[in-house]
């Protein structure tokens, strides 16, 4: 029997107070960025993990605004070239252009990949 934690927002945290998996869904879409916060999580690097983790508090914002992360991954994976859009099956619908536009800049200025 393993410990984990599936919310992303708090996986800092949690791997580092001792939970044995993350089930990410970041760690599908930005497998680089949820490695080296798992990777400093896992060291005990508590500071290191949790600034890494605040630096990506509008990506969870986003997933808490639209109830889950689904169709904010759908939108990343769109901007990413991986889906064409629109990614979701009806009557799933895409997050507000606003926020797909939010979304392209945190990709970009956050790098994550």
């Amino acid at each position: 029997m393993t410990v984990g934690i599936s919310g992303d927002s708090c996986a800092a945290v949690s791997i580092a107070a001792g939970c044995d998996a993350w089930y990410s869904v970041i760690g599908g879409i930005f497998p680089h960025t949820a490695r080296a916060l798992l990777t400093a999580a896992q060291a005990q690097d508590t500071s290191d993990a949790m600034q890494m983790s605040e630096a990506l508090a509008p990506l969870w914002e986003l997933f808490t605004k639209y109830r889950g992360s689904l169709r904010v991954v759908a939108a990343a994976a769109s901007l990413l070239g991986i889906v064409k859009a629109p990614a979701l099956p009806l009557p799933l619908q895409p997050i507000h252009t606003d926020d797909v536009n939010l979304l392209a800049s945190l990709i970009d200025r956050l790098q994550l990949k």
